[in-house]
Parts: C-alpha cells; structure tokens; sequence
C-alpha cells in the first residue's frame, strides 16, 4: 500500500514565483539576436541594482551543441562516436577545443573545414560557457560563476562554489540541471530559463514528464525569501502542453494528459517494457546477433499480449567505437514480463547484451 501527500504550498505560504514566458521568435523578428531575451536582461539590470541574485539555467554545457561549416554544411563529428562535437572555450582568451560528451574524444578547433577548407565554420546551439560570455558582453559589471560538471570536476569544488554563491560571491550562478534542486537561497529573485526547447524535444516516451520536473524545480529557486520571485522562461513553443503546466505550476492537468497517452500506448507505468540494447565493435555481428534474438524473443512472446519493436540501430548508432542496435518489449501490466535471460546464451562473445526493465532512456 502507498500514500500519494501532495505538497502544494511552500514553506510559510510562501508565493510561488510568477513564471514569464518569452517567445524567441518574437524576439528575433524584432531584431534582438542575443541569447537572453530583452525582459531577462531588463530584469538581471533591476537585480543588479538591487541587490539581489540570480540563476541562469540551460541544459547544456560547454559553449555550443555542434560546429557547422557555413560553405558546405559539414558538421564536425566524434571519429568514434555517431554523435557531433561540442564546442567549447572557457573564456575569451582560452583555447578553442572540440569534445565528445559520450566518450570523452578532444581536439583543437580547426582554423577551416575538414573537407572543403573553408575557413567560415560557425558554432550553432548554446552551452553554459556562451551563456556566460553572452552576459560578459551584454552586462560587464555582472560577476558570474558557472556551475556544471566541468566546473566541479574536482573534490569539493561543488560545495566551494554554492558556499561562495552564497556568501555574495557572485551576482549570478549559471549551470545545468545540477542547478535545480538542494538551493534554498532567499537572496534569489531572479531565475532565467535560456532555452527550454533542449529539454521538450528528447527522444524518450517521458521528456516531457523530466521537463516538466526539471522547469518546475529550477523555477521554484526563485523568491525563497521574503522578495516576490521572477521567472523568465525563453522557449521557441510558448504553446507546448508543458510550457502551460510550469506557467500556471499546474501539474495535475499535464499528468491527467500524459497519463492517457501512456495507457494508450502501453508506456510505463500504464504498461511495462524490457530494452534489449547490444553493442559491438563489429557492425556486422551486433546486426546479425539483434536479428537472431529478436526471432527468440518472439518465440518467447507468442500467446502473451507483449509486442516486439524492432530490431533496429540505437538513437546514436556508435558510442566508443561499438555499434549498438536494440529490441523494444512491451505490454501491459497484468501479464507477467516475459524471462528473457537465456537470450545472452545467443550472444556471441564480439557482442555484449544488456536487458533493462523499464528503461528511463531509450539512448
């Protein structure tokens, strides 16, 4: 037996923050081609002479998502990985470098296309480093600290940074989702959300319920104390079903909605699924080994109510030099999951086999 407590008040009724959403493409029709929004930088202006502090929150780190030649659409890519690599500079003078977040592959930036030799190669997407350099440009007077896993690498680098946030040490603390929880700070009022899409658009059957969560937490950082709290949401789909949830801090109706999706579709935790994910550094026998599981598992699936989706090649087919294919099970909860364990004895020993039982990614 479980009890659901609902928490729907703050501590000492506290008003939840009032949540702002600015739509981008507004923005860049009336010229503004910065990444913070005209209301946010209005905003960090009037905390600055304030007093106050704020959190500057974006999915990503490192400086941009990918790097694109502009002359022949080339994209810089990991050698062993089927994934771009991000850009990253710490500061204006640092050295330009291009890294693989899934392997951890680095090289220096080049100075002109690979394959065409064009030197206009352009940096597409945001991280934490451009945020930072963004607000270096637009508010010089502004002191930052950035706050992701390349900043807190090192033993107690996490808690010297909060500690000296807190301490005043910075009027503003930018990072990642490491942002969105633990960080009770009443000087806060100002929160700003740079880009909301990253985090609408992943490709698991619950992105928007982690969305959802990550928006809701990262807003609640703002107005802890006794000063009303500010929250500008800046997303290019200011009509999205979960953009409309965090505004009104409405999360009952976008749970009603998801949960009939989920029951339709036999998702957890309306239904239950088992993820085959193999992987190999041989293409061809990580191929093969899914094709012949995925006639095993549907000997194993005949008279139950679970289906088999694919096989087929994982959202990023290379990670580290092993190709990966996967085979999606799924039904619904009244049945019994069926044991799927003796299919490693079909494995080759080229070819690891994976089985995870209602997977929180699909990647």
């Amino acid at each position: 037996p479980w009890t659901y407590l609902s928490l729907p008040q703050r501590v000492q009724a506290q008003p939840l923050p009032e949540v702002k959403v600015i739509d981008m493409r507004d923005e860049l029709q009336d010229g503004n081609r910065s990444i913070l929004s005209r209301p946010l930088q209005t905003a960090l202006a009037a905390m600055k002479a304030e007093g106050n502090q704020g959190l500057l929150f974006i999915h990503r780190r490192g400086h941009s998502s990918f790097v694109s030649c502009r002359s022949c659409g080339h994209v810089m890519m990991c050698p062993h990985c089927d994934v771009s690599l991000s850009y990253h500079q710490p500061g204006a003078n640092s050295a330009m470098t291009l890294r693989c977040h899934y392997c951890g592959y680095s090289q220096g930036h080049p100075k002109q296309c690979p394959e065409c030799s064009s030197p206009y190669l352009k940096h597409f997407g945001s991280g934490t480093q451009r945020v930072v350099n963004a607000l270096a440009e637009t508010f010089p007077a502004l002191s930052c600290i950035r706050f992701d896993s390349d900043t807190t690498r090192t033993k107690g680098a996490h808690r010297a940074l909060l500690t000296r946030f807190a301490e005043g040490g910075a009027d503003l603390l930018v990072g990642t989702q490491m942002l969105t929880k633990g960080i009770d700070l009443p000087q806060v009022t100002v929160v700003g959300i740079i880009a909301a899409d990253g985090l609408l658009y992943m490709n698991d059957y619950w992105a928007s319920e982690r969305a959802l969560q990550m928006l809701i937490q990262v807003a609640g950082r703002a107005g802890r104390g006794t000063q009303p709290g500010q929250v500008f949401l800046q997303t290019y789909t200011p009509d999205h079903p979960v953009i409309a949830a965090v505004t009104g801090h409405a999360y009952e109706g976008f749970i009603a909605e998801e949960w009939a999706q989920r029951q339709l579709l036999q998702y957890p935790p309306a239904g239950q699924m088992v993820l085959l994910r193999l992987s190999s550094n041989d293409p061809k026998a990580v191929e093969q080994t899914a094709a012949t599981l995925a006639q095993q598992v549907m000997r194993h699936l005949e008279g139950t109510s679970y289906q088999l989706l694919g096989p087929a090649p994982a959202p990023i087919p290379r990670v580290a030099r092993r190709y990966r294919w996967h085979l999606l099970v799924k039904g619904p909860m009244d049945e019994p999951l069926p044991n799927l364990q003796d299919l490693r004895h079909h494995c080759p020993a080229s070819v690891s086999l994976t089985i995870d039982v209602d997977p929180l990614n699909l990647a």
